[in-house]
């Protein structure tokens, strides 16, 4: 018995070896990141146990497990995964970024935090929405991706900037913009030249409560931009991305195609038996032209632009030493016909050395080079070939040849208004060049005193140099755009040579106290050197003696000669202070002392700080469905710097006269913001993430244009004289839908909606305005909001009739306007009891924003798109006016008498018939991917390691009651840095009030470059 028991045990443990065995096999396969990229040295290990190994350089593995053992798949930065072992032998993974470590933010913080600890708002864009729909300028790039953000196109010409704006307007007179800063180099010119690719991430501190930090230039917020460098993964990555796609004008002006003057009896030309022509008797616009033949100019000027960009990188390094070097190659058509193309070269060098266990080094440098064609500004005409494309009269051949030379677009066509030229030959004769040289550069060295002591020194440089040139050739035939050089040529040279220098030294102690180190402290003080010098230069001259030669020597007449040169320094002190208490209890704080040349004598430092708190609920207590729920608060402050002109006296000189401006202030000191800012975070049901905000701000100590009596000698001093009081609510929601191996769709929605009003005004009220022609549509009055447009308004309700009117004398007409009953000519004004004529008529404030994105997925192909909402906001559609004034609009030929029209175009004057509601919802951004992974490419997969095939599409539908082009544009402004050259103005002017308008405020269309639509196709390949 004990014998068979012996047998039959032998037999069942002989069974289970064999059956352990038969279980046991080999499982390979390759580690990847989510974009197919192989992952070397990811550790594979068997769950429970000490076997494991590493996959090599091309992301392979192999390892001997059973069916049932749970592999664990890790890699430094990614989220680690398990995966069961089954009866596939074959286990590919595709590791997804660690979102822990890429919530880390640096921005108004002593040295970065997981925005679970952060006591105030931060907005953030990563790479991966970024290279979706690539934007040509980074700043677009965070339209509708950040709750508070508005982002206005100031035009859709190559190589211009926008004009950013988070939260409300806190500036009544020095703009709107933002602090930027990339990669520690302070901005001091704008964003066009930075390519979108380069650009790994971007932090958002909207107001002074999250910006206190900044001082005195960050009231209204920071943009911090952070760019890609090397991985440090002893792998070398190459990266080959090529675009091209084709632009249009998004859309057009629909113009009246016939006219009011009287006709010959057979209607085959015009009745000019007095001399000129005399506007028909019935009053109407209802008479055909005299040819078959009606020109549509917008067909002219308008061309379908093509444009194209390469980008190339190399980036690589081990854990001494990483490095990325890329470059970026731009061309942009245009859709302007006989416009030169915008042309962009960029060069970036990214290194990171660690010289020793202490000691670290870390530089930045960026390179670019851009020309673009100068021929094109805003507003009326002489500057803008929109300008007569809309207003010129549809019967002019304007490539007919010139009787005086033969040459092409006869300049003089228009034989029935002599003012009005064809823009054709000024595009194709005068010839307008703007360069720019732009360096960014930043080294930073660190030293690891003491494990808890680094020590850090900083140097960064922002170099611009630019040029213009202006030139008109001897024997040009018309007098615009300056009548002065018709015949006898001109030519003008300027250069602008801007050098903002920067030196920080910053010492970070970062320790954990308490018997179980629950308390953290990380302290940074600080020291920052700003010097900004900047240098220009002016030369031109008319008559030029000889034909073709573009040399200032060749100026017959005595060149005129002008030059400005400015230097502002600037010293601050600052300390910041992040603690917390077991990472639950959350407290931050920054004094910063400051003090600059633009600041009076007498008040030449400036105090600012922030104190804030958080308490992260579900670190105490366990909530049901809620992963993460944090309540917070915070109040900050910040400044706006004055300019250099509002400082100092200011004289205008000419032929060696001097002329008294504006007189200088030993008084002026910044305006100051405070803001406060509550808040919730709350993640719940593992899918959802919603932060809410309420902000309310007060920036006070405006700095305004105060007008002074003649005896004084100058025209003007700047004052602190006002304050705007702000409210904003902010919201945004991260759903992720669906997430799995094979299919993931995200949704994201942001939210704002803001509000700001003139609290107290120690000057009286004024009328301002973006410049030229449009100086007065906007009333700064204490009480007023901020964007309220002033002027005459015309009634649309007979109770609405002018005290002693009889009603029985007017009517409404079909176009909802009260007008005299006898002739319907005469639209009736409002006034009031006083007599008074003039009332707010509009605002420009939005009653909220919103904006949805979307990713879906499913295993190699992606599908992306941003909606973009706006909802009311008020536009001045000026375009609209003048096209009243001259008959060309298509409501002219309704049928209503043309004089009704010539009396809502109001003499030039702010009328309410062209205030529009802006309200739109854009598709903004889409695009299409296919990834093919190597294995996929066969052989071709052996040296690459992916082939990204895409379709990008931008602005590809609005949809707006807007009568306009597009009610997402605005004139840019005179001193915008998007030109070239900063002293080259685009022929909008700005009102003295508001020195280069506020193109965030402003909203005035004017015959703006049109905003466009693009298609494109790209591929990317990665080695």
């Amino acid at each position: 018995m004990k014998t068979k028991f012996s047998r039959m045990l032998t037999l069942i443990l002989a069974f289970v070896v064999h059956l352990s065995f038969a279980q046991e096999k080999t499982i390979s396969g390759k580690v990847s990141d989510d974009n197919s990229l192989p992952l070397p040295g990811a550790t594979i290990i068997i769950q429970g146990t000490t076997t494991g190994t590493s996959s090599d350089f091309d992301g392979n593995y192999s390892i001997t497990a059973n069916t049932g053992d749970v592999l664990v798949f890790s890699y430094v930065g990614y989220a680690t995964q398990l995966i069961t072992v089954g009866a596939s032998s074959t286990i590919n993974v595709a590791l997804k970024a660690d979102n822990a470590l890429e919530e880390i933010v640096v921005i108004g913080s002593a040295s970065g935090k997981s925005t679970k600890e952060l006591s105030f708002s931060i907005g953030q864009v990563k790479n991966e929405l970024l290279e979706n729909v690539p934007a040509t300028n980074i700043a677009g790039a965070l339209q509708g991706k950040i709750s508070g953000v508005s982002v206005s196109p100031t035009g859709g010409q190559p190589g211009s900037d926008v004009s950013i704006q988070l939260r409300t307007a806190n500036s009544l007179a020095t703009g709107q913009q933002p602090l930027i800063i990339v990669d520690g180099v302070i901005l001091e010119g704008g964003l066009s030249d930075i390519n979108t690719e380069d650009v790994e991430r971007i932090e958002v501190a909207k107001g002074a409560a999250g910006a206190s930090l900044y001082g005195s230039r960050a009231s209204n917020g920071v943009i911090q931009i952070f760019t890609k460098r090397g991985k440090g993964n002893d792998k070398v990555s190459v990266t080959y991305r090529s675009e091209i796609g084709w632009k249009d004008v998004s859309d057009r002006y629909d113009l009246a195609t016939t006219h009011r003057f009287k006709m010959t009896a057979d209607g085959t030309a015009f009745d000019l038996t007095s001399g000129s022509r005399e506007v028909d008797a019935d009053g109407l616009s209802d008479n055909l032209y005299p040819s078959n033949i009606v020109f549509d100019y917008q067909d002219e000027i308008f061309n379908k632009g093509i444009f194209n960009s390469h980008y190339a990188s190399v980036a690589g390094g081990g854990e001494k030493a990483r490095y990325l070097f890329s470059y970026q190659r731009l061309q942009d058509e245009g859709i302007i016909a006989l416009v030169e193309d915008y042309r962009r070269d960029n060069f970036r060098l990214n290194l990171d050395n660690n010289i020793s266990d202490k000691i670290s080094l870390k530089t930045s440098f960026f390179y670019s080079n851009s020309n673009r064609d100068g021929s094109l500004g805003g507003g009326i005409a002489g500057t803008n070939p929109l300008f007569e494309a809309l207003i010129t009269e549809p019967i002019y051949d304007w490539h007919a040849a010139n009787e005086e030379d033969g040459s092409p677009y006869n300049f003089d066509a228009n034989t029935f208004d002599p003012n009005l030229y064809n823009p054709l030959y000024q595009l194709a004769n005068q010839d307008k060049v703007e360069k720019r040289n732009r360096f960014l550069g930043n080294v930073s060295l660190d030293y690891k005193v003491l494990s808890w002591l680094k020590l850090n020194g900083a140097y960064s440089i922002d170099f611009e140099n630019n040029t213009f040139e202006d030139y008109i050739p001897k024997g040009y035939l018309s007098a615009s755009p300056d009548g002065q050089a018709q015949n006898i040529g001109f030519l003008q040279r300027s250069s602008f040579n801007g050098r903002a220098q920067n030196i920080r030294l910053n010492s970070l102690i970062t320790k954990s106290f308490g018997a179980e180190e629950e308390f953290n402290l990380n302290l940074r003080l600080s020291y920052l050197h700003e010097r900004y010098a900047n240098e220009f230069n002016n030369a031109e001259g008319y008559n030029l003696a000889v034909s073709g030669i573009r040399s200032l020597d060749n100026i017959s007449d005595r060149p005129s000669v002008s030059s400005a040169s400015q230097e502002i320094l600037t010293d601050s002190y600052f300390a910041v202070a992040d603690f917390d208490y077991k990472k639950k209890y959350i407290f931050s704080g920054v004094i910063r002392r400051e003090g600059s040349s633009l600041f009076g004598p007498d008040t030449r430092w400036a105090n600012y700080f922030r104190a804030s708190g958080a308490y992260r609920v579900t670190e105490d207590i366990e909530i049901p469905g809620v992963q993460e729920l944090k309540i917070r608060g915070s109040y900050g402050t910040a400044g706006i710097r004055p300019t250099y002109e509002m400082r100092f006296e200011t004289f205008n000189l000419q032929n060696g006269s001097p002329t008294k401006a504006t007189l200088g202030n030993n008084q002026l000191k910044p305006a100051k913001t405070g803001e406060l800012e509550l808040g919730i975070n709350i993640d719940f049901l593992d899918k959802f993430s919603f932060e809410f905000n309420y902000v309310k701000a007060k920036t006070e100590d405006q700095i305004l244009r105060v007008p002074l009596s003649a005896s004084t000698g100058f025209g003007a001093q700047w004052r602190n004289a006002g304050e705007i009081d702000a409210t904003t609510y902010e919201a945004s929601l991260n759903y992720d839908i669906i997430q799995n191996d094979n299919f993931s769709w995200n949704l994201g929605v942001v939210w704002d909606k803001s509000e700001q009003k003139i609290s107290r005004l120690d000057v009286p009220a004024y009328l301002t305005g973006p410049g030229t022609q449009e100086t007065t549509l906007f009333r700064i009055e204490q009480g007023q909001n901020f964007g309220a447009m002033f002027g005459n308004v015309y009634i649309r309700d007979l109770s609405d009739l002018p005290a002693g009117s009889n009603a029985s004398n007017f009517v409404v007409n079909e176009f909802g306007y009260v007008v005299d009953a006898a002739t319907r000519s005469t639209p009736v004004k409002k006034v009031d009891s006083s007599g008074n004529e003039f009332f707010t008529m509009g605002d420009i404030t939005p009653d909220f924003r919103m904006a949805f994105n979307t990713t879906l997925k499913y295993k190699n192909l992606a599908l992306y798109a941003l909606v973009d909402w706006k909802q009311g906001g008020d536009i001045y559609n000026k375009t609209k006016q003048w096209l009243y004034r001259d008959g060309r609009h298509q409501d002219i030929t309704s049928g209503l008498p043309y004089n009704f029209f010539q009396g809502l175009y109001n003499t030039n004057l702010a009328s309410s018939a062209f205030v529009e509601d802006g309200t739109f919802v854009k598709l903004r951004e889409l695009s299409l991917y296919y990834t093919l992974n190597s294995k996929a490419l066969g052989n071709i997969g052996n040296f690459i390691d992916t082939v990204k095939l895409g379709f990008i599409g931008r602005n590809l539908l609005t949809i707006t009651d807007y009568s306009g082009f597009d009610p997402d544009i605005t004139n840019q402004s005179e001193s915008s840095r998007a030109n070239l050259t900063s002293r080259d103005t685009d022929g909008i002017g700005s009102d003295v009030n508001t020195p280069g308008g506020d193109p965030n405020v402003f909203k005035v269309d004017n015959f703006p470059y049109p905003s466009t639509k693009t298609y494109s196709f790209s591929v990317q390949l990665t080695f």
